[in-house]
């Protein structure tokens, strides 16, 4: 017999109870396969919930859609787009919904396997989808099927026919006759290949294709550790120290609502992991917790580790807002058209409707939202997600820090970011841990705000503060150009080797991308260093390789997720990637528009040094020239 993870009486029991073709398809797959798979019932991906995914360590992968869907409520198209026949309303093609499983397990969660499946497109094929029809039999299927494919038969016929009257060339009857086929095809795929029903439920198999490939070897163990995240004991956190404030922000309560802001290092990723363990111990049910940025999950996920308590990692769900919804919208089969809209336009669409759920029934709710850096947010999509994912009696907390605003947001008559009534007053951490007593990071801080920051914020006081005459740590600039970036990579690893740093306590950020990627590429290029890095984005040559270029995003999103601190290599990273993270010396590349939260994000970074570039007419150059030494000057 497989092994259905959790197990069937388990499943029985949870909250959300199993619907009867979900329970009836996991009694048979668990006899149809051998102990060799194994059978997971809804396993959480940060937001994406596939119904049934079957996992074999010689054989791949299967993703299963269960549907208990009456199919005289439907109807599918020629063009292969269904309906509700009540009211014409699209929904999402349930075969859509599998393949866009299988398509974030490459791009998204399968560290490395997009890449392997760029380099081997054989690694396609790791990955097989089928749809299960529970309340319908195969001749049932093929009767729902059978009106669109007919309009196509019918379609293809007149093109002949209009053809061989020659009221049509030969080139449009053959560009016609293409078109109407592969519609056609696509439809029979759905219905022959990839559909299962009762009485034919033989028809769920592995992929026949690896054709060679060892899939053990590459990706199994990440599948399984995505799929059965494991156990965190007592005894592998930490013995952390909370102050009375952090102690009592802490605190996790039902119905709560709450707003915490501090300076920079004041740990209120530290609470936010802290309140996230205490919320699961309280309802011992999920606990959803949302960032902006993508580097941030693996980061936040560190700090919940450090907790010292039993826990399983399974009733937490670390995402993005825009990763998280574009999962719900596909869990809960809401159809998105990405097709030929500009992002502003997408925005409004789908992430900022606060309708856009309206007619959805059963969405999953939580007991605990957490939001971390909510400064990034915009009111709507914290409505979003209170009024759709929230349960009415559940918390909600929003962690931020209204300085690093580096979106632009709206800020409130407090000064602090404009978010949504009902949270309170923000609630503040004064005091510092990033930052050691003597460090000069915290003067640059204070000075930064002063100079530029002012105007729009409260200046922070800092309770740790305590500047002494020897102040630790490098704060060092220079000039520099966009087209002499090997200059830079060089005066950098001189930089590193004369202080003794190891690449490991190194993090070069800038608010462009592209910046980034010349550096980089001169870092691991250059005549006499060849330094490792790693990075939040696709590298120089990978944008470039034409057979790369197309997958750039989906591969520095990779990147994003797999992003890791302490990676032993020096680091690259945009400063909006790198919100929320701490380096000992950050080297900060500054662009000629960005702006003062931007540089202020980027120097509070750093926990010790500080080392900035600057473009020669930069609005910022005064405030380096009379807080910086000049870096010719220590190397």
């Amino acid at each position: 017999m497989a092994n259905v993870i959790p197990n069937i009486d388990q499943i029985k029991k949870s909250r959300q109870a199993p619907t009867p073709g979900e329970l009836h398809l996991l009694e048979a797959l668990s006899l149809m396969f051998d102990e060799n798979t194994n059978v997971f019932f809804q396993p959480c991906f940060n937001g994406d919930r596939p119904d049934i995914v079957l996992l074999n360590k010689e054989l791949g992968v299967v993703i299963l859609e269960v549907k208990d869907w009456d199919l005289q409520q439907y109807r599918v198209s020629s063009d292969n787009v269904w309906s509700l026949k009540s009211n014409g309303q699209i929904i999402k093609s349930p075969f859509a919904q599998a393949f866009a499983y299988k398509k974030t397990f490459f791009d998204v969660h399968i560290n490395g396997l997009l890449e392997k499946n760029i380099r081997d497109e054989r690694f396609f094929n790791v990955v097989k989808v089928s749809v299960y029809f529970h309340c319908v039999d195969k001749k049932g299927l093929e009767g729902f099927y059978r009106p669109a494919i007919e309009n196509l038969k019918q379609q293809l016929r007149e093109n002949e026919s209009n053809f061989k009257s020659e009221k049509i060339l030969h080139k449009s009857y053959d560009k016609e006759r293409e078109y109407l086929e592969n519609k056609k095809k696509k439809l029979m795929r759905d219905l022959t290949l990839l559909s299962v029903t009762r009485d034919n439920l033989y028809k769920i198999s592995f992929s026949k294709n690896l054709r060679g490939i060892n899939f053990y070897e590459t990706v199994y163990k990440e599948f399984y550790r995505l799929l059965f995240p494991p156990y965190h004991y007592a005894n592998e956190g930490k013995e952390l120290q909370y102050t009375r404030l952090q102690s009592r922000l802490c605190e996790s309560s039902e119905g709560a609502r709450a707003k915490i802001c501090g300076v920079a290092g004041s740990g209120k990723t530290t609470v936010l992991a802290k309140r996230a363990v205490n919320a699961h111990k309280r309802h011992e049910g999920a606990v959803l917790i949302l960032t902006f940025n993508i580097t941030l999950q693996l980061y936040i996920k560190g700090k919940i580790s450090e907790v010292r308590d039993d826990f399983s990692w399974a009733n937490f769900e670390i995402a993005h807002y825009h990763g998280f919804m574009s999962s719900a919208f596909n869990n809960y089969g809401v159809q998105v058209d990405f097709k030929d809209l500009s992002w502003d336009e997408l925005e409004k669409r789908y992430f900022s409707n606060e309708d856009i759920f309206q007619s959805v029934e059963n969405i999953r709710r939580y007991e605990t939202i957490l939001i971390d850096e909510v400064q990034d947010y915009k009111a709507e999509w914290l409505k979003l997600i209170r009024d759709n994912f929230l349960n009415p009696a559940g918390e909600m907390v929003l962690f931020g820090d209204e300085k690093q605003n580096i979106y632009s947001r709206a800020i409130d008559s407090e000064r602090r970011s404009k978010l949504i009534d009902g949270f309170g007053r923000w609630e503040k951490l004064t005091k510092s841990f990033r930052f050691k007593q003597d460090s000069h990071v915290m003067k640059i801080a204070a000075l930064f705000q002063a100079t530029h920051l002012l105007e729009n914020y409260d200046l922070d006081v800092d309770e740790s503060y305590q500047p002494s005459l020897s102040m630790l740590g490098v704060n060092a600039y220079s000039s520099y150009h966009e087209d002499e970036l090997d200059k830079c990579a060089k005066l950098i690893v001189d930089l590193t080797k004369k202080e003794g740093l190891h690449p490991n306590d190194l993090t070069i950020v800038c608010s462009r991308e592209s910046v980034l990627q010349n550096l980089d590429y001169h870092l691991r290029n250059g005549e006499g260093h060849k330094q490792r890095t790693l990075t939040t984005f696709a590298t120089l040559e990978v944008m470039q390789h034409p057979k790369f270029s197309k997958s750039a995003k989906a591969l520095g999103n990779s990147k994003k997720v797999g992003f890791n601190l302490n990676s032993g290599v020096t680091k690259l990273s945009t400063i909006h990637s790198f919100k929320g993270y701490e380096s000992p010396l950050v080297v900060l590349l500054v662009c000629d528009k960005d702006s003062a939260e931007i540089i202020y994000t980027g120097l509070t970074r750093a926990k010790e040094s500080i080392v900035a570039f600057i473009p020669s007419k930069s609005v910022y150059k005064d405030f380096f020239e009379k807080n910086f030494d000049h870096l010719n000057s220590i190397i």
